[in-house]
C-alpha cells in the first residue's frame, strides 16, 4: 500500500506531468508514471540511444492524458500495485455477538439450555446455539440465573461447550445491560494483473505522406488511438464486471404500458423503479447509490425524463465512457456504447469494485517489416481488478 509520505514524494517527483489533475487523482497517476519508469529502466537496461528511450516519452503522454479519464477514477477504489501480484483492502464493519456458551449437553426436544452467562440477555432475543451445520436460532422465552427457557424445542443435541449468542443490532441497552460491539473489519484479497495489448501497424509511405501533408507523426497518432482503444476496453470490462456482479437486487421495468397509463405517465415510471434499485442498495450498504450506467438507447429513456439535467462540456470520449448528466440531481448518469442493453446499472461510487493498475502503458520498440514495407509495434497495460463488495450495485432490467 501506498503510505501518505510516499505519494507526497512520487507528486513532487512528477509534479511536472500532473499539473491541472484533480488533487484526489495525483498520487494515483504518480504511481503509475513511477512504475512505467521502473518498467521502462528493466526493459531498456537504462540506455539512454534515443530510439530505445522513445517508448517512456510516449508512456508519460499517454498515461497523463488517458488514465484520469478512465471509468475507473470516478466510481472505483484506484489501488495501484507494484508489483504483478499483490493485496487490495477493503474495510466493513458489523456488531460483534455477545458470546457465551453451554454448560451442560441440550438434548434435542428439550427446550432449555444452560450457559457460562445470560449476562444482557432478554427474553425475547433470539439466541443462536450450537455450530456449524447444527446452529439453530431460538427466540428466548425467560432468563433465571444462567438456565435460559426457549420458546421452542431444540431440533438437535447440543453438547457441552457449544457456543451460544445473542447478535445485537442496536447500541440500545439498559442499566445493567450488555453494551454491544461493533467489531471493525479491514479484509485483503489477492490480484494480480492482467494484460492487454494491441498492435500498431503503419506503411513508410503513410508516415513520409503525413508528416509532409499535416506535419503530424504517423507512429504518434496511431498509438493515442491504440491508447485510448485500450481504455474503453478496460471501462467495458470493469462495468461488466459489476453488472455480473451486483447483488443488491434486481428490478424490472416492462417498457410496455399497461391499461390505465397514458404513454408519458409510464416511461416516466422508469424513475420509480431506478429509485427501488437505489433503495435496495441503501438497504444493504446504508448509503444512498449515487451513479447509473447503461448503453446509449437505455440511457437515452432517462434523458427524456424531466429530473434529468444535461452535463455540458463533461465528455470523457479519449475512454469511451460518457458522462451524460444528473438524474434528480442524486445520480450521476453515464454511457458507455459497449455495456449491456437494456440494463441499468446503479451503485456507489467507490464502494465496491477495485482496479490495481500495475504497468500504464508500455510500448515495444518500432520494428520494420521489410517484406510489407511497414513498422510494426505493440502497444500493452497491465492492471488487476476486483469486485470487493457486491451489494454496492444493483440492477434495473428493461423488458419490451
Amino acid at each position: 500500500m501506498l503510505t501518505a509520505n510516499d505519494a507526497n514524494a512520487l507528486i513532487r517527483k512528477h509534479s511536472y506531468l500532473l499539473e491541472g489533475l484533480e488533487a484526489r487523482q495525483q498520487a494515483i497517476v504518480a504511481q503509475l508514471l513511477e512504475n512505467q519508469e521502473a518498467y521502462s529502466r528493466g526493459l531498456l537496461e537504462d540506455t539512454l540511444t534515443t530510439d530505445l528511450a522513445m517508448p517512456q516519452v510516449y508512456a508519460a503522454a499517454l498515461i497523463r492524458a488517458a488514465y484520469p479519464r478512465l471509468i475507473a477514477n470516478e466510481i472505483c477504489s484506484i489501488q495501484p500495485m507494484r508489483g504483478p501480484v499483490g493485496k487490495v483492502f477493503y474495510m466493513d464493519h458489523a456488531h460483534e455477538p455477545f458470546a457465551t456458551y453451554l454448560t451442560a449437553t441440550a438434548a434435542a426436544g428439550t427446550d432449555t439450555i444452560e450457559v457460562n452467562s445470560a449476562y444482557g440477555w432478554k427474553a425475547g432475543d433470539t439466541v443462536a446455539v450450537g455450530s456449524g451445520g447444527t446452529v439453530e436460532n431460538k427466540v428466548i422465552d425467560t432468563i433465571t440465573n444462567k438456565t435460559v427457557k426457549l420458546t421452542t424445542n431444540l431440533a438437535n443435541n447440543q453438547v457441552k461447550n457449544e457456543p451460544a449468542s445473542v447478535a445485537y443490532a442496536t447500541s440500545k441497552t439498559t442499566e445493567g445491560g450488555a453494551v454491544a460491539r461493533a467489531k471493525l473489519s479491514l479484509t485483503s484479497a489477492d490480484i494480480s494483473a492482467q494484460k492487454y495489448a494491441l498492435g500498431v501497424v503503419w506503411s513508410a509511405e503513410a508516415a513520409e505522406d503525413l508528416r509532409a501533408t499535416h506535419s503530424l507523426s504517423a507512429e504518434q497518432e496511431l498509438i493515442a488511438a491504440v491508447a485510448g482503444e485500450i481504455a474503453r476496453e478496460i471501462d467495458a470490462e470493469i462495468l461488466a464486471d459489476m453488472l455480473s456482479s451486483a447483488t443488491a437486487g434486481t428490478v424490472t421495468y416492462s417498457q410496455t404500458k399497461p391499461a390505465g397509463w397514458t404513454e408519458t405517465e409510464w416511461r416516466h415510471n422508469l424513475y420509480e423503479y431506478i429509485v427501488q434499485a437505489s433503495n435496495a442498495v441503501f438497504g444493504k450498504r446504508f448509503r444512498e447509490a449515487d451513479f447509473l450506467v447503461g448503453d446509449p438507447d437505455t440511457i437515452g429513456l432517462i434523458e427524456r425524463l424531466e429530473e434529468f439535467s444535461l452535463t455540458t462540456g463533461g465528455e470523457r470520449a479519449a475512454a469511451g465512457t460518457v458522462r451524460a448528466g444528473t438524474l434528480s440531481n442524486r445520480w450521476t448518469v453515464y454511457k458507455h456504447a459497449g455495456f449491456t442493453a437494456d440494463r441499468i446499472l446503479v451503485g456507489i461510487r467507490g464502494d465496491g469494485y477495485v482496479y490495481a493498475p500495475y504497468v500504464p502503458l508500455s510500448l515495444t520498440p518500432p520494428v520494420y517489416d521489410p517484406g510489407a514495407d511497414r513498422w510494426v509495434r505493440n502497444v500493452r497495460t497491465r492492471a488487476g481488478k476486483k469486485c470487493t463488495v457486491g451489494d454496492a450495485f444493483a440492477v434495473v432490467e428493461i423488458t419490451a
